[in-house]
């Protein structure tokens, strides 16, 4: 849970990297001149998208040379072409293997070898298929010779987002600050190998404010600096907006009912510029997403209720209006800190919406294939949530009963709000057992949710 508004008059705040640029695409390198008597072992190159090497010339049968591996979303190499041989065709390169299946191609098969002096086999074998969605094609056929095999389609690397989820847990990872009783409402993204983390923060007066951390892994957390914000920064949400080159820092109780600010570095508290307003009206705990041409605000409002506001791509950052009302149930079942999310891989868009169960705080879930569409629960009740007691195992003793506000750890932090289901993990809010009566003075700690599939 982010927090109840109820305890709380809103404050006014005002505030005062590397840019996240894709790396160029990077070709192989060409083969090496083969021997007299075999052909040289060609490597292509290594990079963000590569493509295989040209094979070896010379000797008879000069092995083609390697594709490169291909980066993250990258394509397959393209096979190496067979080196003219003597006395018949040679085999065709290797494809290059696409080690993102998703995106990956297949590398193109052999070329066709050279048909030798007494008229060998000609055509050289396709090239092996690539991890990617596509197989390579088959080599050509030489004079008196045949063409080679088509490679094989390779499998896509993607998983479907289950219907039940079962997690483990990692113990407390970090204690708050001397002054503060309280770390919650995390927003986490990874960016440059770092892990950064803003939340929400609670003194020994119950007063909130904003603080951020980096750390290159979890157990670093418990050691990380908890930099506090100058502007407040409460139930913050953290996106890399592309279109723009910009970072987006938005956030509830500034001088606005939801704020943003902008920054090219979002490792520095003091780096943002703004105040500016996001939306204002009767509204709890905001998150954005954006498709292509269109960005969406939803939020919740602690009574049953979650609300969305749409804007043109080009207009954001900026203000949004007229939020309707999307979802609605009983101020238990949809409480607060509503998380929006693009599920990689499908055509499919995940909500997470934060409930009060009968044994502590939990996760519903719903999914849509349109940001401006309906939402269908997924797991969504208390004995089969998204996250909660009863379906998260704590390595040692269970150190909370409650699994809530929080954010799924993003690799990719653009406005997309990309999340691999292949890989999941969920920052979240714990609180050990206490008798305080003062839901602004519970001893709010993070914990780490590893899917478990």
């Amino acid at each position: 849970m982010k927090h109840e508004a109820s305890f709380i008059a809103r404050a006014v705040f005002v505030g005062g990297c590397g840019l996240f640029a894709a790396c160029a695409a990077a070709e192989g390198g060409n083969g090496g001149t083969g021997g007299n008597s075999a052909g040289g072992s060609a490597s292509g190159g290594r990079g963000g998208a590569t493509e295989g090497g040209v094979a070896g010339t010379g000797g008879s049968a000069g092995l083609a040379g390697a594709s490169g591996n291909a980066g993250t979303n990258g394509r397959g190499g393209t096979g190496g072409f067979a080196a003219a041989g003597t006395d018949g065709g040679s085999v065709g390169g290797t494809a290059g293997s696409g080690t993102d299946g998703g995106a990956g191609r297949g590398g193109t098969g052999g070329g066709t070898g050279a048909s030798g002096n007494s008229g060998g086999a000609g055509g050289g074998a396709g090239g092996a298929a690539g991890s990617g969605a596509r197989g390579g094609s088959g080599g050509s056929a030489g004079r008196g010779g045949t063409g080679g095999a088509a490679g094989a389609g390779g499998a896509t690397a993607t998983c479907a987002l289950p219907t039940t989820f079962r997690w483990t847990s990692t113990g407390a990872l970090a204690q708050p600050k001397s002054g503060w009783v309280s770390l919650k409402d995390f927003s986490s993204v990874v960016y440059n190998n770092q892990h950064i983390v803003y939340m929400s923060t609670v003194d020994t007066a119950g007063a909130y404010g904003g603080a951020v951390m980096t750390f290159s892994d979890w157990p670093q957390m418990a050691t990380a600096t908890q930099t506090p914000l100058p502007y407040g920064g409460i139930a913050p949400t953290l996106i890399y907006f592309r279109p723009k080159s910009l970072w987006v820092l938005m956030y509830e109780w500034g001088p606005w009912s939801f704020t943003y600010l902008t920054s090219t570095n979002p490792t520095s508290a003091t780096s943002w510029n703004g105040p500016y307003k996001l939306y204002d009206g009767a509204s709890i705990d905001e998150t954005v997403v954006c498709t292509s041409t269109t960005c969406y605000l939803f939020f919740a409002n602690d009574d049953g209720t979650i609300h969305r506001a749409s804007t043109a791509i080009g207009d954001f950052p900026g203000a949004f209006t007229n939020a309707t009302t999307i979802l609605t149930d009983t101020k238990e079942n949809l409480f607060e800190a509503v998380q929006v999310y693009t599920v990689k891989g499908a055509n499919q868009y995940l909500m997470l919406v934060e409930a009060m169960g009968t044994a502590g705080r939990y996760f519903r879930s719903f999914t849509a294939t349109d940001l401006g569409g309906t939402w269908t629960p997924l797991a969504a009740t208390e004995s089969n949530p998204f996250a909660g007691k009863g379906n998260v195992t704590f390595s040692g003793t269970a150190w909370t009963g409650d699994i809530s506000s929080g954010d799924l750890v993003r690799d990719n932090p653009d406005e997309t709000q990309t999340i691999d289901p292949c890989n999941l993990q969920f920052l979240y809010q714990g609180v050990v057992p206490t008798m305080t009566s003062d839901y602004n003075k519970l001893p709010w700690q993070p914990g780490v949710l590893t899917l478990v599939r």
